[in-house]
């Protein structure tokens, strides 16, 4: 029988068998460890008896592997405590091969834990801690460039989870098991170098807003367009539901079937889609009022200046039909509450976090009909996934001191100047810098169906 059959250097392979399902190896360690777990410091130690431990291995030509591995069990003679010998490349507390548990842990992100455990025939609680361990293994290496414009949303699976981008890169940093005040604070504070974020991009969620006050007092928050522009959507649905059921069952059905045109940008529609719409305001006025308040919202949008915007709002504003006052309420409590933040989006920059909706949406399709992904398994693979990340060459001053002499091997004058003051010059570094996870990347991958 060939020694090496489980290519092990640490075990002697002695009795092998074969079932349906499973290989069973007996196997003797080379050498064990006296070291008591106990004490600390003794390898004064005696046999007080022999045991046999059943130890899993890594599972081969798609059955399961059982090694019966004879070891000691050991007396420390100075503290008096028993333990079993610790054996090289086994993990005798979790009784798997310690490469056993570095393929859980791979798997792991890829596949269920029940489905891991049936295979190897372990816990599947032992799987997740596993996998938990794994992860933290991964999260520790994984580093990514703190972006000057940064945005943060959520996306609600089960429950609402923050997710962070970085803007410029179009890329994503991060996503947290929820959005706390206090994770989310927490989070920022972390980010290295975190002082050259100069925009944060939010939803109208006062958390983001105290939580980034509180990390990043320097930092200017805006109100992403899209949520604002998403409340007047909202204002004109309700509307248009309305008007659905209060008429006959034909025009009813009609309004309900023409929702995504109503969707649209008015010059975004082509012709036919036009005639449409215009039929549709033609029949029913109330909704082609709620219709040209929802469009007059959207070109606030296109003005250039703060004091423009606000102007053109007060203007939008008082223009409410007494009929569409309460749908519109939640446009008018918007920019009331978030005025200077929703503002914030004309000073200079533009900034909009709004390419992330695409993301989210096929992130949710993924979670809902994946194959019993868990948050945490579904962030593992998105964010260490490789092939997923976004690498770019990157271009950065550094100060470096000046040398001070052209001939540095001249030993009679280190003396004289290790007496003078430092000077510095700035030079270009490049480096390749991880902007994070690529989304359009990321998204392709969630189409073709093999994430």
């Amino acid at each position: 029988m060939p020694v090496n059959i489980l290519n092990l250097a640490g075990l002697d392979v002695v009795d092998f068998k074969e079932t349906d399902s499973e290989y069973h190896v007996r196997a003797t360690p080379k050498a064990i460890s006296r070291l008591c777990p106990h004490c600390g410091r003794s390898h004064d130690t005696v046999v007080h008896a022999k045991r046999t431990l059943v130890i899993r291995d890594i599972p081969s030509h798609g059955k399961a592997v059982v090694i019966h591995l004879d070891v000691s069990r050991l007396k420390c003679k100075p503290c008096k405590q028993t333990f079993t010998a610790s054996v090289p490349e086994v993990d005798t507390g979790r009784e798997m091969t310690e490469r056993l548990a570095k393929w859980i842990g791979r798997q792991s992100i890829e596949y269920t834990y029940a489905e891991i455990a049936k295979q190897v025939k372990v816990d599947e609680k032992t799987v997740r801690n596993i996998f938990d361990e794994y992860v933290a293994v991964l999260a520790k290496g994984y580093q990514r460039e703190t972006p000057i414009w940064l945005g943060i949303d959520e996306i609600k699976l089960k429950r609402f989870r923050a997710i962070f981008t970085n803007l410029h890169g179009r890329s994503l940093i991060d996503m947290l098991p929820n959005r706390y005040v206090s994770t989310v604070t927490a989070f920022l504070a972390s980010l290295p170098d975190n002082k050259r974020i100069t925009h944060v991009a939010i939803d109208m969620w006062a958390g983001y807003r105290r939580a980034v006050q509180e990390a990043l007092p320097n930092a200017k928050i805006v109100v992403d367009k899209f949520h604002v522009l998403m409340k007047a959507n909202m204002a004109f649905e309700a509307v248009r539901r309305k008007i659905a059921r209060e008429s006959s069952n034909g025009a009813g059905l009609g309004l309900k079937r023409a929702h995504k045109l109503f969707d649209m940008r008015a010059k975004d529609l082509t012709d036919e889609q036009y005639l449409t719409v215009s039929g549709w305001l033609n029949t029913f006025p109330l909704l082609a009022a709620a219709y040209d308040l929802k469009e007059r919202l959207y070109a606030i949008y296109d003005v250039t200046t703060p004091e423009e915007a606000w102007g053109e709002y007060l203007h939008w504003e008082s223009t409410i039909p007494n009929e569409l006052v309460k749908p519109y309420r939640v446009v008018k409590t918007a920019f009331r509450n978030w005025r200077p933040y929703i503002l914030n989006y004309f000073d200079d920059q533009r900034v909009t976090n709004a390419f992330t909706e695409s993301f989210n949406a096929k992130v949710r399709a993924v979670y809902r009909n994946g194959r019993g992904y868990t948050f945490e398994r579904l962030r593992a693979k998105v964010l260490y996934t490789d092939r997923f990340q976004k690498r770019v060459a990157m271009q950065e001053k550094v100060r470096v001191r000046k040398q001070k002499f052209e001939d540095v091997a001249v030993a009679r004058f280190m003396f004289l100047a290790s007496t003078m003051d430092d000077e510095y010059e700035t030079r270009i570094r490049s480096r390749e810098a991880n902007l994070g996870v690529d989304l359009s990347t990321l998204e392709r991958t969630f189409d073709s169906g093999e994430f």
